[in-house]
């Protein structure tokens, strides 16, 4: 293939891929020990030694301490966490209190699935809550592992590029390292359970079980709605792909039944009431953003209320990408998968580092295609790789550096806005998706 003249002029200045990913794997390796070190030195330990305090009192905001009512019954745990949310509700569903509680207190945060995982968090609340965090963390361990081993082998396969079982198990091992990823076991969020089923999803569509890759993506769906947007490579009547719609609606719709018969057509409602509610405010991009967080990832900061306009424009290519796809072109099938996933950044007024997690099926897929094609293209993957685990460290420098109040900071510091490695790392992998697309389209 004939090198275009700005190949030509970036190939002497660029690394190796192997380079390239070396450093990827050592900035994984780094943060897993940096952070162990930290646990290690109690820096991230949780100060809740035992189980459950159980309290019958609560104290309102207003200082007032009362009994709370059965409709919203619940238990305090110490760390504001999202394992502690969902073990509490778990403590709670026990005590014959409700799934969802009406009232949280700042420490506790809210528990806002789909009823039926209530069975996933009771399985490993058996053994109280100790073991519970313990065993949380190394299914999230074993997921994220597990899920890069899937898209690894599916992808290299399917292109003729076969690794070695050492290459997929170790680079498989140090993907647990991955700084959005690391976020999540810190707090016992949910994405490498998101992560491993969007794998399977792409595991079993490079199988062409299209029914199991429909219904894996449920998992993620019952989780945050928007996690369900890879189901797009199966919105095709090409090769029948169609399939695996069918396979996602059926699960859907087993997992609705079970959450009905298990907890009523009252508590299932609850829960498209808070879908419904929290769609609601993210349509409310108009504003500007004010609230900030280190882990938070603003597309467009700069922008203020008018950044809707690129986040809107940010799907027409994805849209096209699509068109062309469901038309017969199935080699469009890797950018329209990253590009799915990419697009939930671009285009949803704010998310965090929890959500990036997830981004890293993308990494993974569009990181085969871009190793294979050596040059700028895996560079470039690789910049934005380390740009997305640099971006909680550029955030907390701030906040280490004597300014508690990053939001205020930032507001006062309008530049400083733009110190969002995040989001550059999301902008990268989007134009590499289309880069792929745009490779497709002049071998047609």
């Amino acid at each position: 293939m004939t090198q275009s003249w700005y190949e030509s002029a970036l190939s002497p200045a660029l690394p190796s891929r192997r380079t390239v990913l070396w450093l990827c794997v050592l900035a994984c390796v780094a943060n897993v020990v940096l952070v162990g070190a930290l646990a290690g030195a109690g820096v991230l330990k949780s100060t809740e030694r035992g189980d459950i305090e159980y309290t019958d009192t609560e104290t309102r905001p207003d200082g007032d301490i009362v009994v709370p009512s059965d409709a919203d019954y619940r238990f305090a745990i110490e760390s504001p966490t999202d394992a502690d949310a969902f073990y509490n509700m778990v403590v709670r569903v026990w005590s014959g209190g409700p799934l969802y509680n009406t009232w949280q207190p700042d420490n506790v945060q809210e528990y806002h699935y789909l009823p039926v995982t209530y069975y996933f968090f009771a399985a490993i609340s058996l053994f109280g809550y100790v073991a519970f965090k313990y065993l949380l963390f190394g299914l999230s361990l074993l997921a994220t592992a597990g899920g890069t081993y899937l898209l690894l082998d599916a992808e290299s396969s399917s292109v003729g590029f076969n690794l070695s079982r050492r290459a997929l198990l170790g680079l498989s091992a140090a993907s647990v390292g991955f700084a959005p990823m690391v976020a999540n076991f810190k707090v016992g969020q949910v994405t490498p359970f998101a992560y491993l089923c969007t794998a399977v999803a792409w595991w079993a569509y490079r199988r062409s079980d299209d029914g199991l890759g429909g219904a894996a993506l449920v998992v993620p769906t019952i989780l945050k709605p928007y996690w369900m947007s890879p189901l797009a490579v199966f919105i095709s009547p090409a090769d029948r792909r169609w399939r695996g719609v069918v396979g996602f609606l059926a699960a859907f719709a087993a997992a609705n039944a079970l959450s009905v018969f298990a907890f009523g057509v009252e508590t299932t409602a609850h829960y498209y009431a808070i879908v419904a509610s929290e769609a609601l405010a993210e349509s409310g991009g108009l504003e500007p953003i004010t609230e900030w967080s280190v882990e938070a990832i603003r597309p467009f900061p700069f922008l203020g209320g008018v950044a809707i306009v690129p986040r809107l424009l940010s799907v027409l290519p994805v849209a096209w990408v699509w068109a062309r796809y469901v038309r017969g072109r199935s080699d469009y099938d890797v950018p329209l998968f990253a590009l799915s996933i990419v697009m939930l950044f671009t285009l949803l007024q704010s998310t965090t580092l929890i959500d990036l997690g997830l981004a890293l099926a993308a990494f993974v897929v569009l990181g085969v295609h871009c190793y294979r094609a050596d040059g700028w293209p895996f560079a470039l993957l690789g910049l934005s790789f380390l740009l997305a685990h640099a971006h909680t460290y550029a955030m907390e420098v701030l906040v280490g550096n004597g300014h508690p109040n990053l939001a205020g900071m930032l507001d006062g510091e309008p530049l400083l806005k733009l110190l969002q490695p995040a989001v550059y790392a999301v902008g990268l992998l989007y134009l590499l998706s289309l880069w792929l697309a745009s490779e497709r389209a002049t071998a047609t």
